[in-house]
């Protein structure tokens, strides 16, 4: 039993075209939804190539410096850097 005592459902909450806009609007959310998910997954996309990119430029130029600066200093400890028989 119903709480009003009527056991028949109302015939307005089973209306096809009201079931029809409701069932729109909720895709229509649940589409703008998935559009939000997929900007914020491309933008931390762009932004781990971009850091990546980064980080091997500044490895290029590391090299870069320490190679037009005539390489690693030798240490002094371990075997000498010119050795002359």
């Amino acid at each position: 039993m119903t709480p009003h005592g009527n056991s028949q459902p109302d015939p307005r909450d089973n209306d096809p075209e009201k079931l029809a806009k409701l069932l729109e609007i909720e895709l229509m959310q649940k589409r703008a939804s998935w559009q939000q998910a997929k900007a914020r997954h491309s933008t931390l996309r762009t932004m781990s190539f971009l850091f990546l990119f980064l980080v091997i430029v500044a490895a290029f130029i590391a090299i870069y410096y320490v190679m037009s600066s005539g390489g690693l200093p030798a240490s002094s400890k371990g075997t000498p850097s010119s050795a002359s028989p």
